[in-house]
Formats: C-alpha cells, sequence, structure tokens
C-alpha cells in the first residue's frame, strides 16, 4: 500500500495532480544596534509602500477569483499597513532602541498578535491576529529583500502544498489549476478552508507533516469529503478516486 495520509476534510471535492509545494523564504534576521535611526525609518516606510501596492493587487485578484466578501480581508490587511498606532510603535521602538527595521517591526507585531490571539471570547477579534502575522510577514520579506510565493504564477494542473496557507495565498490560486490543497496545520474553521469551499476547490488540513513527505513532482490523490491523502498512488488506487 502507498502511504496514507489523515487530515481534516476542509473542502469537498476529490483530485489527483503532481505536488506544487509553496515554500516560505528564510525570513530570519539578526538584530542590530544603528545610529542612523532615520535610515531605518525610511526603510520601514519603503517597505510599508511596496507592501501596500502588492496587497492592493491581491486584493484585485481576490475580487476576481473570490468576490467581494472575500476580498474584504485584504481591506483588513490595507489598514493594519496604515495603522498608526502599530507603525507609529515601530517607529518608537527604532528610534528609541536604536535598532534596526526588521527588529522593531518583529518586536511590535509580536506584542500585537498575542494581545489579539489572547481575546478567546472574540473570534473576531482573533482573525486579526491572524492578519496581522499575515501583512507583517509581507513588510518584513519586503526589508530583507526576500520574495513571498507567488501562487498566481501556477500555470498547470497541481495540489498544492504548504506549511499552512495564509489569506494572500488562498486569494491567489486560480481554481482552473489548483485543484487542492493540502497543508501541516488549520481546520474546517481557519481562513484558508474558507476560501477553499468559496473556490470550490478540495482541502485536507492539519495533517502534521505532509511538507516533510512529499516534494515538487510526486503524485497526490486527495479527497476533501474523508480527509485521506494518498502520496504516489497505484493505479488501483487512481482509479477507485476517479469513480
Amino acid at each position: 500500500m502507498k502511504p496514507t495520509l489523515q487530515g481534516i476534510a476542509a473542502s469537498d471535492g476529490i483530485a489527483i495532480a503532481k505536488v506544487y509545494t509553496l515554500t516560505e523564504p528564510d525570513l530570519s534576521f539578526t538584530k542590530i544596534s544603528v545610529e542612523e535611526t532615520d535610515k531605518e525609518i525610511s526603510r520601514l516606510e519603503e517597505a510599508l509602500v511596496v507592501s501596500t501596492k502588492e496587497i492592493e493587487l491581491i486584493k484585485e485578484t481576490a475580487l476576481k477569483n473570490l468576490g467581494e466578501e472575500e476580498a474584504q480581508v485584504f481591506e483588513a490587511h490595507l489598514m493594519v499597513l496604515s495603522d498608526p498606532e502599530l507603525v507609529g510603535q515601530v517607529k518608537d521602538a527604532i528610534t528609541s532602541q536604536k535598532v534596526n527595521a526588521e527588529h522593531a517591526l518583529k518586536e511590535v507585531s509580536d506584542m500585537f498578535i498575542s494581545i489579539f490571539a489572547g481575546m478567546e471570547d472574540n473570534p473576531y477579534m482573533q482573525e486579526r491576529a491572524a492578519d496581522i502575522r499575515d501583512v507583517t510577514k509581507r513588510v518584513l520579506a519586503n526589508l530583507l529583500g526576500k520574495k513571498l510565493p507567488n501562487p498566481a504564477s501556477i500555470n498547470e494542473e497541481v495540489i498544492v502544498i504548504a506549511h499552512d496557507l495564509t489569506p494572500s495565498d488562498t486569494a491567489q490560486l486560480d481554481k482552473n489549476f489548483v485543484k487542492a490543497f493540502v497543508t501541516n496545520i488549520g481546520g474546517r474553521t481557519s481562513h484558508s478552508a474558507i476560501m477553499a469551499r468559496t473556490l470550490e476547490i478540495a482541502a485536507v488540513l492539519g495533517t502534521n507533516n505532509i511538507t516533510e513527505l512529499v516534494k515538487d513532482g510526486d503524485v497526490l490523490a486527495v479527497s476533501g469529503i474523508t480527509g485521506e491523502v494518498i502520496i504516489n498512488p497505484s493505479e488501483e488506487q487512481i482509479a477507485a478516486f476517479k469513480e
């Protein structure tokens, strides 16, 4: 028997296709003491401008692929980018601590994320933690000169594999090519699951370690109905899935 994984069935559908791994760039950095804090603030402002343009493009894609309601997520992302409290605190941290923009951004965003994530009695506010995480990751990538994954460039039938899919990732999926996605973490109520159901593509989440078990070019059979994922299925298993 071929290896079979059991995850959480998050969006109905059956798919058999090649693996496309959505790989995150390495966003690690070192805390650096700086004298020219103005230069760090300029770097931050530049990264915010680039990130805003990127999110506006993603919002347009979401509007086209997912509709107005789902595109609202990116309105929230744009608001995070222009939030005077968050941005102001990052600038203050750069100036008062004399540190690089990357360190100040991470310190302040982690604080905001933990505040929102802790609001267990308010699911709406908890969602804001995911928004801040998604947005500040993009700003950090731009500060470091790294490119985040671009799922919009996929142009053949695939099953997307990732540790997790952010709202930005999911909004860029073209259902003509992306037949399903499978992640290590997440569940039926996570944002990626909701978007998968809107796109009407199969999704299995919470497999724990799918990213360690497969590589680009492997074939997967995925059932968003049972949560079953078969790696490099046999002809018989493929026939059973198609049936």
